[in-house]
Formats: C-alpha cells, structure tokens, sequence
C-alpha cells in the first residue's frame, strides 16, 4: 500500500503545486482588473472565493495555463462517525481536484485581512487550525491559507507571520520549528514565486504533519475604486 505522501507526489508532482498556486494569484489579478467592483473587500469572503472559483474554472482559461485541475468551491466532507452514523466535518473554500476521484487534492481557505489582529486571529483560529486539527487535507502533506488584504500586502504579511510566530500562538497551531527555532519560513520555499511564507505542523497521530502555503494578495476596498 502506498503512502498518502506518494499519492500525493504522483498527483501533484513537485513544480505541480507552485504552478497551481501561481494561477491563483495570476487569475485573481485579472479579475481585479476587470471586474473591480465584484471582487472588492466589502464583499463577503464567500462571494469573493466564490467569484474567483468560477473564473478558475473558465475553459479558456484553464486551456491557456495548461491547468488540468477542477476547482470546487465550497464543498463539505463527510466522514463517518465511531457509531456507524455520518456528518459533515469541514466546508473548504476551494479544493483543487487533479486525476480521478479519490486522487489527493490540494484545499485552500481564505479569510479577509483588514489590518488588524482581530483579522489575524481569525486567519489563524477559524482557518490555518483546521488543517492542524484535521478537519481539512486529512492524508495530504500540503494546504494552502489565502488572505485578501486591503492594506499592503507585504506589511500585511508581516504582521502575520510575527502574529503566527508567537511562542503561546505557534504551540496552539502546533507549529514546527526548523533547526534553528524558526516556525515561519520567509520566503516561501513551497511556492516561491507567488506565497508570502510557509509553516508547517504536527497533526494528530496517526496523521502525517502539513506544510500550509501562505498567499496575501490584495483587496481593494469599494470606495477606493
């Protein structure tokens, strides 16, 4: 039997996932640039994802990037409960669907930042934690977290891996430190073209530790446009 790991790297080769997170970003750009109005920050995070799921999706599109994937928004798992019944654990924003079903799939949440700690918090404790408590990505090595910010983006990101990196934080989030004590690593070395930084952490046993990709890309306000 093979690992999830290995299903994974058959799947979603190695230069496979930045490719895919590079589309994100490059498809989120253009959607700003033509339909500012619609993906402004004022918006509900649902009618933002949502939005930029449908033009992930779009034929052409897909077709000039060369992005064999499905893009599915909002979409629950169900798992089967100790008793013999089931329920829905988890609702991602966007899982990245590349093979046959049953394939391994690359989840992406996303949260708005406004700047503020509140927002961080959320980001961490409402997002990035359901990866490490296994209600996302079960059996998969890697997820990715999104921030749309309103304010600058590398500032932004920033604020948010100091936030992350605060020792009571990073032990909630069960963040894995490197050899030298660092739980952020910055640049990103998963998606160095397109995230802001990376973090990894420890998961339930038997479960495998995630790498979580971290993007922050920018969020106009309304009455900014």
């Amino acid at each position: 039997m093979t690992e999830p790991l290995d299903d994974w790297l058959r799947v979603f080769p190695g230069i496979k996932v930045p490719e895919v997170i590079e589309y994100v970003v490059t498809t989120w750009t253009s959607l700003r640039e033509s339909y500012a109005a619609a993906v402004a920050f004022n918006h509900h995070e649902p009618v933002l994802t949502d939005n930029l799921c449908e033009a992930l999706n779009d034929p052409e599109r897909r077709h000039q990037n060369g992005m064999p994937c499905d893009f599915q928004p909002e979409t629950r798992e169900l798992r089967r409960n100790s008793d013999g019944t089931t329920s829905y654990v988890a609702r991602a924003d966007i899982r990245v669907i590349l093979g046959a079903p049953g394939t391994p799939h690359l989840v992406m949440e996303f949260k708005k930042l406004d700047g503020t700690t509140g927002a961080r918090r959320l980001y961490c404790f409402d997002g990035l934690n359901r990866f490490v408590e296994g209600k996302y990505a079960v059996g998969h090595p890697f997820g990715v977290m999104c921030g749309f910010a309103c304010s600058n983006i590398e500032e932004e990101s920033i604020a948010l891996a100091e936030y992350i990196s605060d020792a009571r934080r990073s032990r909630r989030l069960a963040c894995i430190a490197d050899s030298s004590g660092n739980v952020i690593a910055m640049p990103s070395t998963l998606a160095p073209a397109s995230a802001k930084f990376d973090t990894s952490h420890a998961r339930p046993a038997p479960a495998l530790a995630i790498g979580i990709v971290h993007l922050v890309m920018p969020c106009t306000k309304a009455e900014a446009i």
